[in-house]
C-alpha cells in the first residue's frame, strides 16, 4: 500500500489522528473523488460497473497487473482497500454502508457476512445450525474493527466474496427542495444525499 503512505503525505490531516483515520480518509477520498469522476464520464462509469473491473477500481487500479483505467496519461491506482481475489463487488444505490458476504462453495451453502454501520460492526453466520452472531461490537469514534474468520487463509478459495458497496455517484442522486408555504419560488433547503 505504498500509493497510501504518499497520497497523505500530500494532504494535511489533522496532526492528532491515527493511521486507521488516515486510511479511512484516504480511502473514502479516492472513492468520492471516482464518484464523482463517473458522474462525468460514461466511459468511466462503464468501466468501473464493469462486474470483472469493479474490485480493480477498490482496491489497487490493477486486474492482471495492469491498470484498468488511464486519464489523462495518469493510471487510476484504486481507492486502496484490499480484498480477496475471488471478490465480486456489487454498486448498491440503496446501501449505506458496505456489507461483505463469505459464501461457501460446497453443497452445503454456510454464508459468513461482516455488516458495517457508524456505530456497530456486526459478523453473523449462517448454516445448518441457523444464524448465529458471531461478533457485534461498538466502535468508538474513528476506531478500528478487527474481525476473524472462522476459517484460514488458504481455505479463502473456498468461498466466493461478494462486497455490496454504497454507490454515491451523483447522476443517480435527487436533488430536494424544500419550500415554505408563503414561498414557493424560492427553496429555503436545498440537499442532495452526496
Amino acid at each position: 500500500m505504498e500509493t497510501i503512505t504518499a497520497e497523505l503525505k500530500q494532504k494535511t490531516l489533522p496532526a492528532h489522528w491515527n493511521e486507521s483515520q488516515k486510511q479511512i480518509y484516504y480511502i473514502a477520498d479516492r472513492y468520492y473523488d471516482l464518484s464523482l469522476k463517473c458522474a462525468i464520464d460514461k466511459d468511466l462509469l462503464d468501466a468501473f460497473q464493469d462486474p470483472e473491473k469493479t474490485v480493480a477500481f477498490m482496491t489497487d487500479g490493477k486486474m492482471n497487473n495492469e491498470y484498468v483505467w488511464i486519464e489523462e496519461g495518469q493510471p487510476w491506482e484504486g481507492c486502496g482497500m484490499k480484498l480477496p481475489e475471488n471478490t465480486r463487488v456489487i454498486l448498491d444505490y440503496d446501501a449505506k454502508w458496505p456489507i461483505l458476504y463469505f459464501n461457501k462453495k460446497e453443497k452445503r451453502k454456510d454464508t459468513i457476512v461482516i455488516k458495517e454501520s457508524p456505530l456497530f460492526v456486526q459478523v453473523f453466520s449462517n448454516g445448518k445450525e441457523g444464524i448465529k452472531t458471531l461478533k457485534r461490537e461498538l466502535l468508538s469514534e474513528s476506531d478500528e474493527s478487527k474481525v476473524v474468520l472462522p476459517f484460514d487463509t488458504k481455505e479463502l478459495k473456498n468461498y466466493d466474496a461478494i462486497l455490496m458497496m454504497p454507490c454515491f455517484i451523483p447522476n443517480k442522486d435527487m436533488l430536494a427542495k424544500v419550500f415554505c408555504n408563503d414561498n414557493r419560488e424560492e427553496a429555503e433547503i436545498i440537499l442532495t444525499t452526496c
